[in-house]
């Protein structure tokens, strides 16, 4: 099978996905495009990857699940029998049910998964108080990330047809996660107003003017946020997300690894 050109499509909040599939893409060594899923609005566009193009696709996992405006987005992508390389990112506890959702999402649309793989990076809720996978993926990840990547093209070329490929998880699904509506606050005496928290909200839900101001019903505690405020006014005071963040750090600090599936 010959592969004209990689499309490396992530929806990242955070860029945890993101970098991981750049490190993917550089093992293989092949002229690339990106289709960023993250921005605000980027459910509007449509995309189309060609039967000779490999598309690596990741999104993140929240709960054990591909969360709903991530599997959304990936919606927009259309595929005509194009090799996939699927990649979910979690945050050191467990990917579970999401590895085999994003098959069965991307499969739907039209691409048919070569490979794929579960990694680790920094959790959403990780802080100086509660670490959870900090600065991951880190240095060795990148460089399991590029061996995998050229592993992945030795398969594809010595593919004709793309054989089913197993994945881990279970269908039905784990249940999604709920719980009341919730957001990062803003801490008014360090805010400086300067729209970062706005900018980077792939949902759109904060609005900054003489004030911050956040849609809790369009949050989705991805704490892109919180990442990148530049006076960390943004944080967390919501006692669940708190809790959950001293559970993490409290019983999933050992170091998981990437794991494959070819």
């Amino acid at each position: 099978m010959d592969i004209s050109k990689i499309k490396l499509v992530y929806y990242s909040p955070t860029g945890t996905g993101k970098r991981t599939v750049e490190a993917i893409r550089k093992g293989m060594g092949i002229d690339y495009d990106v289709i960023d899923l993250t921005p605000a609005g980027s459910e509007m566009k449509n995309h189309a990857v060609a039967k000779d193009e490999l598309a690596i696709i990741a999104a993140p996992v929240y709960s054990g699940r591909i969360p709903a405006v991530a599997a959304e987005r990936v919606r927009t992508v259309k595929g005509d029998g194009s090799p996939a390389v699927l990649v979910a990112v979690y945050g050191n506890r467990e990917f579970e049910d999401a590895l085999i959702e994003l098959k069965d999402i991307t499969e739907e649309l039209g691409f048919k998964t070569v490979a794929g793989s579960a990694f680790i990076g920094q959790h959403s809720f990780d802080s100086e108080e509660t670490p959870i996978a900090t600065n991951r993926p880190d240095g060795e990840d990148v460089k399991k990330a590029m061996d995998f990547g050229a592993k992945v093209m030795e398969k594809v070329k010595g593919l004709g047809e793309i054989p089913d490929l197993e994945v881990p998880g279970d269908r039905p699904y784990r249940k999604s996660g709920g719980g009341d509506p919730r957001s990062p606050e803003t801490n008014p005496d360090s805010c400086i107003l300067c729209g970062m928290c706005a900018r980077v909200c792939p949902t759109g839900c904060v609005k900054v003017s003489d004030l911050v101001e956040t849609d809790k019903e369009k949050c989705t505690a991805c704490t892109a946020c919180v990442q990148n405020c530049p006076t960390g006014a943004r944080h967390w005071k919501h006692e669940g997300i708190l809790g959950a963040a001293k559970w993490l750090a409290t019983n999933f600090g050992a170091r998981k690894e990437p794991e494959f599936f070819l």
